[in-house]
């Protein structure tokens, strides 16, 4: 118990010194990038290409279900890393032609959307009607895409399936790749980044502690079922905790832009009194604002979280 305690207030004391130095803009100097440059300055101008390729895809394709055209985006080498969907352009196809046909009025609303060099994520919510039963269908995603030679080559998520399943579409389940952080771009990208880390290494680890990162203390909650604020943020983080003790949260991709910064993770863990495992596939957006978290979106399937009525 006692190296518990000196462990949070080690944590306390390293995050609010790194705090100061971050919102204080003297992070020190940026390294070199090869070829001249300094790391972290400029604009993100990749980033904003890459997101112009997507959006066309979303407006031209998915918008106007003009399937003829998704070759015009999708690279002929496209890799869909959804558990159980086939991983190639002529799969998209097949797979988005089944779904269409299940749901024919199928359209996504763009909720936001972040780039960051060849990363573009995207949150959505698709609402359609179900043919057979005509019943109304809404779900949301966060879809994450990389972009090479102008077209999109790679595509991941976190889905919320559960809204389908009531409906009898099953997807398959099962866990996807992972890319490296990048540590390129604008100077706010990479402070938003490490602001994101030290949140995650503070408030999410040690959620009992008197520590919160940089979310800031009335932030706005998009996530069904929480509250505004800094307390419900902190005590839906300690009740996972403490249900699940050996809670892990495992990073997969991160995405930043000069006003947002994205997490995709598998939070895993096994329930203290039953045992059941939980392998739950979400995504976090935060908005910040005057060097803080001030407004927080989340995606997550609820097929794993609603046996256990999580939020």
């Amino acid at each position: 118990m006692r190296k518990k305690t000196i462990r949070r207030l080690l944590v306390v004391a390293v995050v609010a010194v790194i705090v100061a130095v971050l919102n204080s803009g003297g992070a020190g100097a940026q390294p070199e990038l090869p070829g001249g440059g300094v790391a972290g300055t400029g604009t993100d101008a990749q980033g904003e290409q890459s997101k112009q390729v997507v959006l066309g895809f979303y407006l031209d394709v998915l918008a106007a279900n003009r399937l003829d055209r998704v070759r015009d985006y999708l690279a002929e080498d496209y890799v869909q890393h959804s558990p159980g969907l086939p991983g190639t352009v002529d799969g998209y196809l097949k797979t988005y032609a089944q779904l269409h046909d299940t749901f024919p009025d199928l359209l996504a609303r763009i909720d936001k959307i972040v780039a960051h060099g060849d990363k573009v994520m995207m949150l959505n919510t698709f609402r359609g009607t179900h043919k057979q039963s005509g019943r109304q269908l809404d779900f949301e995603t966060a879809e994450l895409y990389r972009v090479a030679d102008g077209k999109i080559v790679e595509h991941w998520d976190a889905v919320d399936y559960a809204a389908m399943d009531e409906l009898g579409v099953v997807f398959p389940r099962g866990e996807q790749p992972s890319t490296a952080t990048n540590w390129t771009g604008t100077e706010q990208q990479r402070q938003n980044l490490g602001r994101l880390f030290l949140t995650i290494d503070s408030l999410y680890a040690h959620p009992e502690a008197p520590v919160r990162g940089f979310l800031a203390k009335d932030v706005i909650q998009h996530t069904r079922g929480l509250g505004h604020g800094l307390l419900d943020f902190k005590q839906n983080l300690i009740g996972y905790r403490e249900r699940f003790p050996d809670l892990t949260m495992q990073v997969t991709h991160t995405v930043a832009d000069n006003d947002n910064v994205v997490v995709f993770w598998y939070w895993k863990g096994h329930e203290k009194d039953t045992g059941e495992e939980l392998v739950l596939n979400r995504a976090d957006v935060f908005r910040v604002a005057g060097g803080q978290f001030v407004e927080h979106w989340s995606r997550i399937d609820y097929r794993a979280a609603n046996p256990f009525g999580l939020k």
